[in-house]
């Protein structure tokens, strides 16, 4: 991470939970990312430094810190004050020098005192696949009657695993979809779809485009993703 990368990075809302370490040889530190309900940036906030991060796949990570994941929503808290041997895996992870080694010592530090296969409970596992494979187009009734659950069991099941509500987290997956699109530079095709992915029209779809990004959609594909995309106006 250089001077400008670390001004400018921006990062968005995906539904995902993550472990940021920053591996500074001297002073290596880890924050424990929870999900974000709007773009930011400050994830990234020191110079000449490689950063590991582990991005857990939404639902899994409650197996990994045994907390429930509502509680890290939209903070970035400290992996010392939740992981136990918290230094010890900051110390496994900075002495290695490549990607690839690092995430062998990673898996090591999980198979030490995680164990076990990383597991979520079969109904979020169903849930968010039905959701992502719909490109977050699915109400919460719709899921409500597949299922069986109640509207307000899911919400609290989504709390602990998700760290957001099933409509927040379709939002999301749909918002993840439309980034898709545009990164493609298919702007005018986005917007013949705004309808089928569940948009009431235009000034819907900017208006919640710019609520998870801080700006506009055409302001997104100008600036992209590497550059600071808080809008100034």
């Amino acid at each position: 991470m250089d001077d400008l990368s670390v001004n400018q990075m921006f990062v968005l809302p995906e539904g995902c939970m993550s472990l940021v370490i920053c591996c500074y040889p001297e002073h290596p530190s880890a924050n424990i990312c929870g999900t974000l309900y709007k773009g930011r940036q400050g994830l990234f906030v020191r110079s000449e430094c490689e950063y590991f991060v582990i991005r857990f796949l939404p639902g899994y990570a409650e197996h990994f810190f045994r907390y429930s994941i509502g509680e890290f929503s939209e903070l970035e808290i400290p992996v010392g004050d939740v992981l136990p041997h918290a230094a010890e895996l900051l110390e496994r992870v900075v002495e290695k020098k490549t990607f690839h080694e690092r995430v062998r010592a990673f898996e090591e530090y999980y198979n030490t005192y995680i164990l076990g296969r990383l597991e979520i409970p079969r109904l979020i596992e169903y849930l968010t696949d039905r959701i992502i494979r719909s490109r977050g187009t699915l109400h919460v009734n719709d899921l409500s009657k597949d299922t069986g659950y109640s509207s307000r069991y899911m919400i609290k099941a989504f709390e602990r695993y998700i760290g957001a509500s099933p409509k927040l987290f379709s939002r999301i997956i749909r918002f993840q979809h439309v980034l898709g699109l545009l990164e493609g530079n298919h702007y005018k095709e986005t917007l013949e779809h705004i309808f089928e992915l569940g948009y009431f029209d235009q000034n819907h779809f900017i208006k919640e485009f710019k609520e998870f990004s801080l700006t506009t959609p055409k302001k997104y594909i100008i600036k992209g993703t590497t550059g600071n995309l808080a809008d100034e106006s």
